[in-house]
């Protein structure tokens, strides 16, 4: 039976479930692994402890989405991570049963894609608190224009990726001595879900990040020069910054 294809949506390149004598050999990953991600972690908690326990910053409506971000983040550095360095450290699974395979694949799929998107989501919803702050002047209007859609993305990749993770009709083999056991679900012999999965969690995100961050410096600009807001120009450059 052929190789299962690469998630496109994966934080781990096709390359990690090749062959494992490639330019960096497994120890050189471990290590590469382990310095970012202990930084990682110790800077989501230093945020998350200044983002959540600080009023202002708390209800701060452009930083909800920086929160679920770093949550991500350090769900993923202390799960997805430690598994990974596991591999590379030791040569094998931490626990060789598919159970756990499928759920070290799921959070890491779940994560990167929803990471993607909640970025693409931070660079339009940027432009709505700067320019159009009438969207969520009210409760109601909080809820639909910035509630609601966070909840909408996250909630997506989260019973995308439950669903698809352990579609395993076609009896993938796993394979305990490579990250994610070499697994991907049997959706992915489906060439149009690949392409589906890879403008939907990479291509159309990028071109919101890009394009909307671009727009958002340029309109922030704008704004100052045309009104000397100096004041706001100050809380509008943090979050162009921020993003």
């Amino acid at each position: 039976m052929p190789p299962p294809p690469p998630s496109p949506n994966s934080s781990i390149t096709a390359i990690e479930l090749s062959k494992p004598d490639i330019a960096i050999s497994y120890i050189g990953r471990f290590w590469l692994f382990l310095i970012p991600t202990t930084l990682s972690i110790v800077c989501c908690l230093f945020l998350l402890f200044h983002l959540l326990f600080d009023r202002t910053l708390r209800h701060a409506l452009h930083n909800h989405v920086i929160i679920v971000l770093i949550f991500m983040c350090l769900i993923w550095a202390m799960t997805v991570a430690p598994a990974t360095m596991h591999v590379y450290l030791f040569n094998i699974v931490w626990s060789q049963t598919p159970t756990f395979c499928m759920i070290w694949k799921f959070l890491d799929s779940c994560i990167y894609s929803s990471i993607a998107k909640l970025v693409a989501w931070a660079s339009l919803e940027r432009h709505i608190i700067i320019f159009h702050n009438k969207w969520v002047s009210t409760k109601k209007k909080r809820l639909f224009s910035h509630y609601i859609p966070l909840l909408l993305i996250v909630m997506y990749d989260v019973i995308c990726y439950a669903i698809i993770t352990p579609m395993n009709d076609c009896n993938r083999k796993f394979s305990y001595s490579i990250p994610f056991c070499g697994y991907s679900s049997c959706v992915y012999n489906s060439v149009s879900f690949i392409h589906f999965e890879s403008v939907t969690g990479g291509f159309i995100p990028s071109l919101f990040i890009g394009f909307g961050s671009f727009f958002l410096v340029l309109r922030t600009i704008s704004q100052k020069r045309r009104f000397h807001q100096q004041v706001q120009w100050k809380k509008h450059r943090k979050m162009t910054i921020q993003l």
